[in-house]
């Protein structure tokens, strides 16, 4: 017979916890800085890039990280390496960011997690 307390025990679990920046809305669910989540100026300059992208615009946001220590730069030159001369698109930028997060958890996890 089993011990009432030891099978409450063994019965009670915890979620297990989310990764940083799983509760970010859009764009920017699992984005995290490496300290914690993404801070609200980041949010904003990549938002006005996003909404008008030029050369001086992706100078201002291509240093900014976006998932760990991984840049919006470094997201960019992963998901288009040809590509690094050039500044990206909206939807190249969004597509980079959910590539960058996707390999941010994979190496969290040690497996692929939806991200998006």
């Amino acid at each position: 017979m089993l011990d009432p307390i030891a099978a409450t025990e063994l019965t009670v679990s915890r979620p297990a916890p989310q990764p940083a920046g799983m509760n970010e809305p859009g764009i920017f669910k699992g984005c995290a800085e490496a300290d914690g989540p993404l801070a609200a100026a980041t949010k904003d300059a990549i938002l006005a890039y996003l909404g008008k992208p030029n050369a001086t615009s992706w100078a201002r946001v291509a240093d900014r990280a976006i998932a760990g220590r991984t840049t919006l730069g470094q997201a960019w030159a992963f998901a288009a390496p040809g590509a690094i001369r050039r500044h990206p698109n909206a939807a190249e930028l969004i597509r980079a960011i959910r590539l960058a997060v996707a390999r941010q958890l994979t190496a969290v996890n040690g497996s692929m997690r939806r991200a998006h």
